[in-house]
């Protein structure tokens, strides 16, 4: 039964602890665009909020419903951790591919460590392709 205490209490402990992890937009919605956004004030914490979107792709049969009038079509695939893409005047289009940095360090620290978590969830944690591929 004392077992059941001290779980009970450490778990209401752990819950107020996250409690107070959150993070929210002290601004109105409709303030952050257009010709002069208000732009919220830089904050420090010990502890940065980080939401990592989880790298996920279409599957191979499945495609974005386009528009009335317009169509989607598969482009390109496997293409490694694309950042950003150009396309020529010729209509050709140029794909930067690129991952995290190599870490310089190969010491071991508890931030290492966590970084090394947070790349792995946002799906860098292998080697980069830095490359620059045509598309046409």
């Amino acid at each position: 039964m004392q077992h059941r205490y001290k779980y009970t209490a450490a778990m209401t402990i752990m819950a107020i602890s996250l409690s107070g992890c959150g993070d929210t937009s002290k601004i109105p919605s409709q303030a952050d665009f257009g010709p002069n956004p208000v732009l919220a004030k830089p904050e420090s914490s010990l502890i940065p909020t980080l939401n990592i979107a989880p790298a996920e792709g279409w599957a191979i049969d499945d495609k974005p419903v386009a528009a009335e009038g317009l169509m989607v079509n598969r482009f390109a695939v496997d293409l490694d951790h694309p950042r950003w893409l150009y396309v020529l005047p010729n209509g050709d289009v140029l794909v930067a591919e690129s991952n995290a940095p190599k870490s310089e360090s190969s010491d071991w620290s508890f931030k290492s460590w966590i970084k090394g978590m947070v790349l792995e969830d946002a799906g860098a944690a292998v080697p980069s392709a830095d490359r620059i591929t045509l598309l046409r």
